[in-house]
């Protein structure tokens, strides 16, 4: 699928008293900000450091960053301090999107409710070849995503997943894990990962959310499968998926995959009674000798304090937290 962002030939850019265009309209009362003329000539000559090309790596792979995703990921408080670098993170964002290496999105908020949405930062033109040349392709095969095109469900359950990004990230630097991966949906999308499903002899798709692959002092790894459930689908979706999974795994495609045994699975969703329906469904769908892989949790967990901590509920119907207890000093979890 083209996903290289196309301007909307209906929708003219909005300009100010200096006819300097101040944002563009999309569809669905979304907007994309532009910079005045200002603050671009400010940040032509922008000099990009390592972190900058890393940012906006990430930004690719995950199609859209919210400021919070960024000061999470990429702007640890300083020594001593709990809280992120904020002021830090917002200025750089700043200077990048004025800079044209990031887009701009703006959602519309109902007026009945008021109040705003985070801005989303996608890929923007100058982008490009800074993370062509980080993954060491071509130009042609870092594709913008398509502004005009965004629709809210997507993108609420995409944010979601990298909001678990974000929060693993800022959480690790704390913990003994040696080293971790993210796996983006996009990028497991690609690989076109199947198992066969016994009963109609037809594929199934193994795709989960994101998946996380942790290295522990000792080696050990953890592979950590996400499935975000924003209460959009019925139960029986969701244990189809759940019941892909476990067949991915039980043919043995998961081994040759990611040269791992097995897997767990962190679900997330939208309130305690929603987790509640989940978690019995899920129950006819996995076999009780996996119940102990599979945790579920609210987005409320997704913070760096609250992530690690005994917050998960197993189908085993016991409180565990997520990471090894090798994760922490002592062996001991640590919030």
């Amino acid at each position: 699928m083209d996903t290289t962002e196309h301007p909307p030939r209906s929708r003219r850019p909005n300009r100010d008293q200096k006819g300097a265009a101040r944002y563009q309209e999309l569809r669905n009362h979304t907007v994309r900000l532009l910079p005045a003329a200002g603050d671009r000539e400010a940040c032509r000559r922008i000099v990009l450091t390592e972190r900058d090309c890393a940012l906006l790596t990430e930004v690719h792979r995950h199609d859209f960053l919210t400021a919070q995703h960024v000061t999470l990921a990429f702007f640890p408080p300083p020594s001593g301090r709990r809280a992120a670098h904020s002021s830090a993170g917002y200025l750089r964002l700043r200077e990048l999107w004025a800079g044209r290496y990031l887009d701009r999105v703006q959602r519309p908020v109902s007026p009945v409710i008021g109040g705003s949405r985070p801005l989303l930062h996608a890929l923007g033109p100058r982008g490009v070849p800074v993370v062509a040349a980080r993954l060491g392709g071509s130009e042609a095969a870092v594709r913008r995503r398509r502004l005009d095109r965004l629709s809210d469900a997507f993108i609420d359950h995409d944010l979601r997943a990298t909001d678990l990004w974000a929060t693993l990230t800022a959480h690790l630097r704390r913990t003994r894990v040696r080293g971790w991966r993210w796996t983006a949906e996009r990028e497991l999308r690609a690989l076109g990962l199947r198992a066969e499903d016994p009963r109609t002899h037809r594929p199934v798709a193994f795709l989960p959310d994101g998946l996380a692959e942790l290295t522990y002092p000792d080696g050990q790894r953890q592979v950590l499968l996400v499935e975000i459930d924003n209460g959009t689908h019925d139960l029986d979706a969701a244990s189809r998926k759940l019941r892909a999974f476990e067949l991915f795994l039980a043919q043995g495609h998961f081994r040759r995959a990611w040269d791992a045994t097995t897997f767990e699975v962190l679900v997330l969703t939208t309130s305690d009674r929603r987790l509640d329906n989940l978690w019995r469904t899920a129950r006819g769908a996995v076999a009780r000798e996996r119940w102990p892989d599979y945790a579920f949790a609210t987005f409320g967990v997704l913070t760096p304090e609250r992530f690690a901590a005994h917050d998960w509920l197993t189908l085993a119907g016991d409180r565990s937290g997520v990471l090894y207890r090798d994760a922490y000093l002592g062996g001991r979890s640590a919030a």
